[in-house]
């Protein structure tokens, strides 16, 4: 299993290329309701990709009846073909959005996916965001591990089999792949090229689209520093942004209070306003994400109770129970890395 953590040893292998890799056609499913940052981010990543200046991905852009459709924005899309007909590219992108529930619901689409799941070779099926729920429908990602939108979590109990991991920006494993919300599917993008072609073709499209050649943390650490730069209350924010960045720290209500200048019954009152949380739940959550991060890096889980805060094993496994429903053990051989 591949994902954004265990990603690097794969890359070494490609980061030096001596021999042109293949071409390959990606065939992108637009559907009315569709979101256009879900399409525009990974195609254009694919579109700007180069090989010793020759290019690598071409795109082909499907709707189910051939016919244009529609963005969730309003922007209306011209298509070249229909999904159920012609010949298939070597890979498909099952974008998400607002429409997707009607498309993962259809069997014809279901029936598709998994004969082209069904094809020998290297092709791959490729979702972004909630995209995922199209192939979790069709039973593809049945035992594998797969990430979508964390708003969709309340779906995602439909599908039981599935190992969704909601932290994780994106998952490759064999030849599924599925990323996070929106912007994640430029993430899943510049990794496939860098598997594909190398990692100096990766970081052109990185410098060229002007984004992070691989971020780190993932869903929950990104919309926690979000909860902090969109807050009113500037001491919240320096709070937020001093525990997430140091969470192995003795954080205690005092502390925290202290850090934040103000009282701990205003602490409480405001991170129960801005974030529906107490502050000593915010600490444990920030806690377990960065125990998460170091369990995929495979690191003793005495070291990782360390570096988390959790100081003991524990209050590591307690933690883990309340917040995913599992042990750090089990978490740890389901998604450490494996290259």
């Amino acid at each position: 299993m591949l994902t954004e953590s265990g990603y690097d040893a794969k890359v070494r292998l490609v980061s030096k290329m001596d021999t042109p890799p293949r071409r390959r056609i990606i065939d992108v499913l637009l559907f009315d309701g569709v979101n256009l940052l879900d399409v525009a981010g990974p195609v254009q990543a694919f579109e700007v990709a180069r090989f010793n200046g020759d290019k690598i991905y071409q795109t082909r852009f499907l709707s189910l009846s051939g016919c244009a459709v529609t963005a969730s924005c309003g922007l209306v899309m011209s298509v070249t073909g229909t999904l159920f007909e012609g010949a298939v590219g070597n890979d498909l992108l099952v974008p998400g959005g607002a429409g997707i529930d009607a498309v993962a619901a259809r069997q014809d689409v279901q029936e598709h996916l998994r004969q082209r799941q069904a094809i020998p070779g290297d092709g791959r099926l490729i979702s972004v965001c909630s995209g995922a729920l199209a192939l979790a429908e069709a039973g593809i990602l049945n035992g594998h591990v797969a990430s979508t939108h964390w708003s969709r979590a309340p779906q995602l109990a439909a599908y039981p089999n599935v190992h969704w991991d909601l932290d994780r920006i994106f998952t490759i494993e064999e030849r599924l792949c599925t990323s996070a919300g929106i912007t994640a599917g430029i993430d899943l993008a510049l990794a496939l090229i860098r598997a594909d072609c190398g990692g100096a073709a990766a970081l052109g499209v990185a410098r060229e689209l002007v984004v992070q050649l691989r971020r780190t943390g993932g869903q929950s650490q990104y919309a926690t520093h979000l909860a902090a730069q969109f807050t009113e209350d500037e001491g919240l924010a320096r709070l937020i942004e001093l525990v997430v960045s140091d969470p192995a720290r003795p954080w205690t209500r005092e502390s925290l209070a202290d850090a934040a200048h103000m009282t701990s019954r205003t602490l409480a009152r405001r991170f129960k306003a801005y974030l529906a949380m107490t502050p000593a739940e915010f600490v444990e959550r920030t806690r377990v994400e960065q125990a998460r991060r170091l369990l995929v890096e495979q690191l003793p889980l005495k070291t990782v109770a360390k570096k988390s805060g959790f100081g003991d094993l524990q209050r590591l496994r307690r933690a883990f129970q309340r917040q995913l429903r599992t042990d750090p053990a089990s978490y740890a051989s389901l998604f450490g890395n494996e290259c």
